[in-house]
């Protein structure tokens, strides 16, 4: 079995926005794009992709999940 950790693209708080709710922070312009080349780096379909509840983690899923459904 192979496991992959994928840390979530880069949020509006890694680009220094405040925030009051760290589970709400979303992807910059620049997370989105790095979410969008982890989609299209994958070879083969993954198994299972799983996210944490932060809103972030979501969207850096949501074009593997996408491109895999």
């Amino acid at each position: 079995m192979k496991v992959v950790f994928i840390r979530h693209g880069e949020s509006t708080g890694n680009a220094g926005f405040p925030t009051n709710d760290l589970s709400l922070l979303e992807l910059t312009e620049r997370g989105s794009a790095q979410s969008r080349a982890i989609a299209l780096s994958w070879s083969e379909s993954p198994d299972l992709i799983a996210t944490s509840p932060y809103l972030r983690t979501k969207q850096t899923a949501d074009p593997s999940i996408s491109r895999f459904p």
